[in-house]
């Protein structure tokens, strides 16, 4: 692994089931990777009539790798790697409707990515996650000021009637905090 370069973007990346951790472990000690991230959080599962919470992935078989195009495409599917690939999404235009048969690698931009790390480290009971995208009403920006979700940026939603702050991920869903009183909110302009 080496430090932060130029160019460095965060990919979305599909590991054979279950593999996904190995493939961290594997790409944190490659040249050119910047950084391996599998977002994971504790699950209650029951076990032989006994409940346990266990830590589980939070998107299955995928993983965020913050490298280069070039450099990931010299790795994945190859030994010791063959197991993991990029995930892709078919080429847009301005308007988002697919045109023609291509497709692009998912990169995920900076600031959702910072946003989404911030939302699974906070210690919170009732985080939302979604595998589809989120339409905003209100369509603020803002950023959280204090508490375990400090300096997540989203957008303001209303869900379960409450005040939470909502983030899109490209290529992955929604992500939503917990209630947020309004007073811990900063609108960006």
């Amino acid at each position: 692994m080496h430090t932060s370069a130029m160019g460095n973007k965060w990919f979305l990346m599909r590991a054979a089931y279950g593999q996904e951790k190995k493939a961290e472990e594997i790409l944190m000690q490659m040249e050119g990777v910047e950084s391996a991230y599998v977002p994971q959080w504790y699950k209650k599962r029951t076990f032989a009539g006994k409940t346990k919470n266990v830590l589980v992935s939070i998107i299955p078989n995928n993983l965020f790798v913050r490298s280069t195009e070039g450099v990931l495409a010299k790795l994945v599917g190859r030994e010791p790697l063959s197991f993991l690939h990029f995930s892709y999404q078919p080429h847009k235009d301005e308007f988002g409707r697919p045109i023609g048969t291509g497709r692009t690698p998912v990169v995920i931009p900076d600031r959702q990515m910072d946003s989404f790390r911030k939302w699974v480290d906070a210690d919170a009971e009732d985080k939302i996650f979604r595998q589809t995208s989120f339409i905003f009403k209100e369509n603020d920006l803002v950023r959280v000021t204090e508490g375990v979700f400090e300096g997540l940026v989203g957008h303001i939603v209303r869900l379960k009637g409450q005040t939470r702050v909502g983030v899109n991920i490209d290529g992955i869903g929604f992500i939503s905090t917990a209630y947020i009183p309004k007073s811990f909110l900063e609108k960006i302009e």
